[in-house]
């Protein structure tokens, strides 16, 4: 068994795949620990999965996107659990749109130290632990959405 269930406090997340005109995902680098992941992060009261996906990509990339479809629900405790920095810990219970980028508009918050695009075989390297079924899913070309 993992950690001890109360030692984590369940964060509801959302994110976005988005890719450009050559197919490449958006992808930011992480302030906080540098590893590469996915523009998303948590719904806020008030907000639906899909809105918080796309607030999260503006605030983080500076990209406008559209909702396209889902990618994936992600929840399983072995993958989506994930220690902070800070040591707060979190099991993530995540919805992955897919996402049509509209506009970039702005810069991205403080939050992200890079934003690029990747092709999905470039996804090797330093990534965000719980965004790994993703990158897994999209190096695989399988249809989803994907269910973990």
């Amino acid at each position: 068994m993992l950690d001890s269930k109360s030692e984590y406090s369940l964060s509801c997340t959302a994110g976005v795949v988005a890719r450009d005109d050559l197919g490449r995902v958006l992808l930011i680098q992480r302030s906080d620990d540098l590893t590469w992941g996915l523009p998303g992060g948590h719904v806020e009261p008030g907000e639906t999965w899909s809105q918080a996906a796309l607030r999260e990509c503006l605030e983080e990339t500076g990209w406008i996107a559209r909702v396209t479809g889902i990618f994936g629900v992600y929840s399983n405790p072995k993958s989506q659990r994930h220690i902070y920095p800070n040591g707060n810990r979190a099991h993530f219970m995540s919805v992955v749109f897919t996402a049509e980028l509209v506009e970039r508009t702005g810069e991205p918050s403080s939050e992200s130290a890079t934003v690029q695009f990747f092709d999905a075989e470039e996804l090797r390297g330093s990534i965000f632990p719980a965004d790994m079924p993703v990158f897994e899913a999209l190096r695989s070309r399988r249809a989803g959405p994907f269910i973990d």
